[in-house]
């Protein structure tokens, strides 16, 4: 629990640097959009077959966390930078942006990556970012088995079954000396549609 601390303050100085209430530290920004969407699944927001619209030209791994939650996919031949919406979902893919300010408000749930390549090079990682408490609490719970980290697992009973999908306490030390390293944005996106290949064509994913 004492190791948790380190990973609270991370997450607090990201959402004060992104502009968010709250950030939770995923393992990687494709687990936190894998998570953002379970979550909403769990509330009712969407259910099994439901059809998520994104992008053709993007990475992988998004279509595959669609796929992963029991979701159906529709790619749309679209423009985009740093930033794109799961559509009809609340939920962002923000993997390549990272700067001051950048949460656009309301529930939404913006998913953001700590890769070598992008912007806060952690090396592995990611979070979401939203003013949603309710998500917030889940998503903690989600990342480590369903537990409650403040009981032991002796004494918690848990809600439901989650994942192993946590924070490293040595990535959320290093993310914070980067973080009090890296200015005030803007800071350029680090991709775009241009960025990727077409993946609607890999048979995989039709």
């Amino acid at each position: 629990m004492k190791d948790m601390i380190v990973v609270d303050l991370f997450e607090q100085e990201v959402a004060k640097y992104s502009g968010s209430k709250y950030g939770v530290a995923i393992s990687s920004c494709s687990n936190a959009l894998f998570l953002s969407l379970q979550y909403l699944k769990y509330v009712g927001e969407i259910k099994d077959g439901d059809t998520i619209e994104i992008p053709s030209h993007t990475f992988l791994s998004v279509p595959c966390q669609i796929k992963h939650c029991g979701l159906k996919i529709k790619f749309e031949d679209k423009e985009w930078s740093g930033i794109y919406k799961l559509e009809p979902t609340r939920v962002y893919d923000c993997a390549t942006r990272f700067t001051s300010d950048m949460f656009i408000g309301g529930s939404a749930l913006q998913c953001l990556s700590f890769q070598y390549k992008k912007q806060l090079k952690i090396g592995r990682g990611g979070c979401v970012i939203t003013n949603d408490f309710d998500a917030v609490k889940w998503l903690r719970k989600a990342r480590v088995n369903g537990r409650d980290i403040t009981k032991t697992q002796a004494e918690d009973e848990l809600e439901f079954s989650g994942w192993n999908m946590y924070f490293l306490p040595e990535q959320a030390s290093r993310g914070l000396s980067l973080l009090e390293a890296l200015p005030k944005g803007p800071h350029p996106d680090c991709g775009s549609n241009l960025t990727y290949p077409d993946i609607s064509k890999q048979k995989v994913f039709q």
